[in-house]
């Protein structure tokens, strides 16, 4: 209840009505609130548009004092699997440089009962644990299978590279298939930027929880 106001200021990008909000109730919350404030920005809000913007408004709900390894009620289990969930590898970046834990290990089940955790996953602890570069990987997989469900064009031999139509040819198509090829166009994009989120999670020394079993 606490951060309705704040959120409905930033919905607004009003920084200065933020800051405002924020000196008058910041003492007011504990640890556990302002951790849950940044997940409902990003789950709610954020936009690498407004990258600049949300950083700012980050920076001062940390403060160096507010750890970001913490699990989520969420199927990205921890921030930075969060913001690979968005596909943003500057907003990754930045919590890294904030604390982050490039390999704190969230627990999937961390919000199910004891019950509901052995009878889905029993001993099995690859089930349960994983790092963001098991989210990562994971995205990527379903990316490429569960995710994937386009047509192709019937007639792609007809297709004409787009660099040989004049710039003033027109075509029209109705609204259906407008927003099927703007979905089609955020797949591709979302599928290259998670596939190079994975390599960039590696080169720094990320691993998977079963890299990092194997090695205790």
């Amino acid at each position: 209840m606490k951060n309705i106001q704040i959120l409905k200021i930033l919905a607004e990008k009003d920084f200065p009505a933020f800051l405002a909000e924020w000196k008058a109730i910041k003492e007011q919350l504990t640890q556990k609130e302002k951790q849950d404030l940044i997940v409902q920005i990003l789950d709610d809000q954020y936009s690498d548009d407004y990258f600049g913007f949300y950083v700012k408004v980050f920076d001062k709900i940390i403060e160096g004092k507010v750890s970001l390894d913490f699990n989520i009620d969420h199927w990205a289990t921890t921030l930075l699997s969060l913001t690979v969930h968005l596909v943003s590898r500057q907003l990754f970046d930045y919590f890294l440089r904030k604390g982050a834990s490039l390999n704190f290990i969230g627990d999937t089940y961390a919000f199910e009962s004891e019950e509901s955790i052995q009878r889905e996953v029993g001993s099995s602890l690859s089930m349960r644990y994983e790092t963001c570069l098991d989210f990562a990987e994971n995205k990527l997989a379903d990316a490429l299978t569960t995710d994937y469900n386009y047509h192709v064009p019937e007639k792609e031999k007809d297709i004409t590279h787009w660099a040989d139509v004049g710039s003033k040819e027109e075509i029209t198509i109705n609204k259906q298939d407008y927003y099927y090829l703007l979905e089609q166009a955020k797949y591709l994009r979302d599928l290259i930027h998670t596939d190079r989120l994975v390599d960039h999670i590696k080169t720094l020394g990320g691993k998977t929880y079963r890299q990092l079993a194997q090695t205790k």
